[in-house]
């Protein structure tokens, strides 16, 4: 196992607090309590408290962790403000994902896409990310990341928030996951399958031009074909 990253019994009972815990526990504590919000928080409370607990003990800051104690957070302070509306608890979440995803869009409309930025603060200590960025060309890959993860971020915030108004909250709680994982997961990978390939077919044509020798067996190669043909 690798120093500082979760094993997979580990990482198998977060999914399981995470996931299926806020379902069970709204399903069980439902009949028993006056409000559909009531049986959401407490369900909700129990994946925050496990990612609470396991920080201090840690003594370590998991960002993704830190992040979801805030959307928590935020949905309780929405909820009293609303007075006990259920619908902006469901979509704590996505409130801040659709956010994001719209930043995105207007990143690029602007022509300063988020990825970028990202890419120039995280240059500051990664030469490789520095040489990569350098290329003007290579500028489009990060325009083109921006532009799919607003999309992906946008449509899944409009997924959830359609499941949320049509379907009960039991069945809400089921489905999301499915659904996050399909939008959010799928077009990721599908992502950073077409990143590692438009660096790849860059690096290759890098290559190719800088080999000199490589460009000598070309030649060779036109002169014998030449010679053959005549």
């Amino acid at each position: 196992m690798t120093p500082g990253r979760p094993g997979m019994p580990a990482l198998a009972i977060r999914l399981v607090i995470n996931l299926a815990v806020p379902v069970l526990a709204y399903v069980l504590l439902r009949p028993h309590v006056h409000s559909d919000i009531t049986a959401l928080v407490i369900g909700a409370a129990v994946p925050a408290a496990y990612t609470a607990g396991v920080m201090l003990w840690r003594r370590r800051l998991d960002p993704i962790g830190a992040v979801a104690i805030a959307c928590f957070a935020v949905g309780l302070l929405l909820v009293v403000a609303t007075g006990g509306n259920e619908l902006v608890f469901k979509i704590r979440e996505d409130i801040w994902t659709g956010a994001l995803g719209l930043a995105c869009l207007i990143s690029v409309a602007v022509r300063r896409p988020l990825f970028l930025v990202v890419l120039r603060l995280a240059a500051r200590r990664n030469p490789q990310i520095a040489e990569r960025i350098s290329d003007p060309q290579a500028r489009r890959i990060p325009t083109v990341v921006t532009w799919v993860i607003g999309v992906i971020l946008l449509v899944h915030t409009a997924v959830v928030i359609a499941l949320a108004l049509t379907t009960s909250t039991t069945t809400f709680l089921a489905l999301k996951p499915p659904f996050s994982l399909a939008i959010v997961g799928g077009g990721l990978a599908a992502l950073i399958w077409w990143i590692r390939r438009q660096y790849t077919s860059r690096k290759d044509h890098h290559d190719h031009r800088h080999d000199p020798q490589n460009g000598h067996h070309q030649r060779a190669d036109q002169h014998g074909a030449a010679r053959r043909a005549g």
